[in-house]
């Protein structure tokens, strides 16, 4: 039994016994999974919104250490000291994010497996709690708005553009619009956008030019490499970013 895949192989056929469907559990999931990390994220969030805020102060402290680079390193960690701000404070969460869709990806693959008889029922009840074993004549629901929750958009194409390309289509771009308009969220505002460029360092301006060019490549990415993905894989990455937002504009609003 894999500690990390099986909690995540239960908790798909436990939501799938509750709705009586593999594309619905996977939205369950998805929901519940934010939810949990939430008390995790929200102070990661908001120490985000903080030092976006913080930006004129920043410009400021560069414009008076221009040549001195050492001392402009420990004024900012002074100033983030002052203002009760980690800079540091949302790596964990990230990082805990990417592992969380690291292990149900393994899990819903595993699940998908089955359905696709790549996966023997043996092996998947060694993942499976006593409740939830099943037997070799056990079949999912795999029917989601129309489409199999566990094609990919690239196998689906190969067969034909039909309507059954609707909804992959809608996850992809959507995840796509849902991250970069988190990532812009999260951005200086418009009045500090040129906050480096009163340095004579060329690194500071190199990282915001990376800022930048991630916000708009993440999402273009998302697009591409989620084209090889399942839907039900489509289907969580576009919960979880719209989740994200919506838990991003509560951190702003509280920061207000």
């Amino acid at each position: 039994m894999n500690i990390l895949i099986s909690p995540f192989v239960n908790l798909i056929f436990g939501a799938y016994y509750l709705v009586g469907s593999l594309g619905w559990a996977v939205i369950l999931i998805t929901v519940l999974i934010r939810l949990a990390l939430m008390p995790l994220l929200l102070p990661s969030l908001k120490s985000a919104n903080k030092i976006r805020e913080l930006q004129p102060k920043l410009k400021k402290l560069q414009e008076k250490y221009q040549k001195d680079k050492e001392g402009l390193a420990k004024a900012q960690m002074e100033m983030y000291k002052q203002e009760g701000v980690n800079p540091l404070s949302g790596c964990l969460p990230n990082l805990l994010q990417v592992g969380v869709l690291i292990i149900f990806f393994s899990a819903f693959n595993m699940v998908a497996g089955f359905a696709e008889n790549k996966v023997g029922y043996k092996e998947l009840n060694n993942q499976l709690i006593s409740q939830f074993q099943i037997s070799d004549s056990f079949k999912f629901d795999l029917n989601f708005l129309g489409s199999d929750i566990t094609a990919t958009p690239a196998k689906v194409f190969g067969q034909g553009i039909g309507l059954n390309l609707v909804l992959p289509l809608i996850l992809l771009i959507g995840s796509g619009i849902l991250q970069f308009v988190s990532a812009k969220l999260m951005m200086p505002p418009k009045s500090s956008e040129n906050v480096t460029k009163a340095t004579p360092e060329k690194s500071d301006d190199m990282m915001a030019a990376m800022q930048t060019q991630s916000t708009y490549f993440m999402p273009l990415m998302t697009v591409v490499i989620g084209w090889s993905f399942s839907f039900g894989i489509l289907l969580y990455w576009f919960m979880n970013s719209l989740v994200m937002l919506l838990q991003q504009m509560i951190a702003n609003k509280m920061n207000k």
